[in-house]
């Protein structure tokens, strides 16, 4: 049993490894859920601490004060011992800032992984940083009222964990272990940190994890980039009693989405699967379940959809047919940036959720909106779509946010093309059951 679990923690450390004593936490992973990213803090946290008679750890950076960089903080604090120190450096000036106020998107710990049992359990069970199913908004106060208590649990004299705000600079040497950065430090009152002092320096780390996800959304040339976490009023009746049209650019899970906020009258991520197949579900998910056991995960589910349409999802389209939204009309542009993508079909393979290519078929074979393969400055402008209903869900340019983090980023180039193409870190939990102490736990 020691054997495999010292394989197991080594074969993890090794997925997470970008260069000795730095690693990076999924930026380059498929499944970036928020979920995803905080098992994977708990498997890398647990990898290193088993590890740690032969490779000790001192001093912690921390880079990016978000969900996942958080969880992977309080791993830290709860499995070492006191003497190790967290330093995290956050680019805003606050932590859990990109889902800070998030009111209209919502956050559900495994709903991407539909139909897979247990997919709907509203609960994280997370034994670090634990929540339920809610607003991202609310998900994010747990979060950091969580953290504070893990803070108060390990960290209680204030000198194992520094957190800087504001970033005006940063860079990194990952093969020389040290940070550069112009920051304010804060000092912590319960889940809120206060500015202190602004500092600059370079400080050399044990240990260096890339918490920073992926990056904030690009766009088309020519329109205002607005953040998927931002407030809107998309899924909102206009109040003026206008018709709007909108443009949504993209195929991924962000832009299948935003469709179904701006098609789906009361639209709402967390019951559309009860409204769609009410009593017929778990035989629904069962169905579902074999076929694509039948035809593997990276399969293009179109003609799987297609041999449903007229048996398995009749209800559900004739659900979805009664409330289609009277005050909006969307064009969906699925082109790609490169104009790729040349028929609806394409768009059925692994780049969204499984629940979401369902909510597109379903509201395309109700003839809910239309398609655009026009570059969307032109379609626009042709169409009289306003510019501020142009929406474009591309995701990040994860290489680009790194490169612009990382200063000997051309020495790592080809470990980040190894990382991206084999994508090892699986968000399974790997680690050994009970290691991880909650906030009212006596450490052994």
């Amino acid at each position: 049993m020691t054997t495999d679990i010292e394989t197991r923690a080594s074969e993890i450390e090794a997925a997470y490894r970008l260069a000795d004593g730095c690693y990076l936490l999924g930026s380059l992973e498929r499944g970036v859920t928020v979920y995803n990213q905080q098992v994977r803090a708990h498997n890398l946290a647990w990898a290193l601490w088993e590890r740690r008679k032969r490779y000790p750890i001192k001093n912690v950076a921390i880079v990016g004060g978000g969900i996942g960089g958080l969880t992977m903080s309080a791993c830290l604090l709860s499995l070492f011992e006191p003497t190790t120190k967290v330093t995290i450096f956050e680019r805003l000036w606050d932590l859990c800032p990109i889902q800070q106020g998030a009111d209209g998107r919502w956050l559900h710990p495994r709903i991407y992984d539909w139909p897979d049992f247990g997919s709907r359990a509203p609960g994280a069970s997370l034994p670090v940083l634990d929540w339920s199913e809610g607003r991202a908004s609310d998900v994010a106060r747990t979060v950091l009222r969580e953290f504070g208590q893990f803070c108060d649990r390990f960290a209680a004299d204030g000198e194992r964990v520094s957190v800087y705000l504001g970033l005006r600079n940063f860079k990194m040497n990952v093969g020389g272990k040290t940070v550069d950065y112009v920051g304010t430090r804060s000092k912590r009152s319960g889940s809120f940190f206060d500015v202190d002092q602004p500092e600059g320096g370079t400080t050399t780390f044990d240990c260096i994890v890339l918490a920073s996800g992926f990056g904030l959304e690009s766009g088309a040339d020519g329109f205002p980039v607005t953040s998927y976490w931002r407030n809107d009023q998309l899924a909102q009746p206009p109040l003026d009693r206008t018709h709007h049209r909108y443009l949504v650019s993209g195929f991924g899970d962000g832009a299948l989405v935003d469709l179904c906020r701006l098609r789906v009258e009361r639209y709402r991520q967390d019951t559309i699967l009860y409204e769609l197949f009410g009593k017929d579900l778990e035989t629904v998910e069962e169905v579902f379940r074999d076929d694509l056991s039948a035809i593997g995960d990276d399969a293009n589910i179109y003609e799987l959809l297609s041999r449903y349409d007229q048996n398995l999802l009749v209800k559900a389209k004739r659900e979805i047919s009664n409330r289609v939204r009277k005050d909006t009309s969307v064009d969906l542009h699925i082109a790609g940036k490169d104009g790729q993508i040349t028929r609806f079909s394409e768009i059925f393979g692994r780049r969204s959720s499984v629940l979401n290519r369902v909510m597109a078929f379903l509201l395309y074979r109700c003839g809910a909106f239309s398609l655009s393969f026009e570059q969307p400055r032109e379609f626009a402008r042709k169409n009289g779509v306003a510019r501020d209903r142009v929406l474009c869900r591309y995701g990040a340019d994860t290489l680009r946010h790194l490169r612009d983090m990382i200063a000997d980023y051309t020495d790592l180039e080809t470990r980040l093309a190894e990382m991206k193409d084999s994508r090892k870190q699986v968000a399974r939990r790997l680690w050994r059951p009970g290691v991880f102490p909650n906030p009212g736990s006596r450490i052994d």
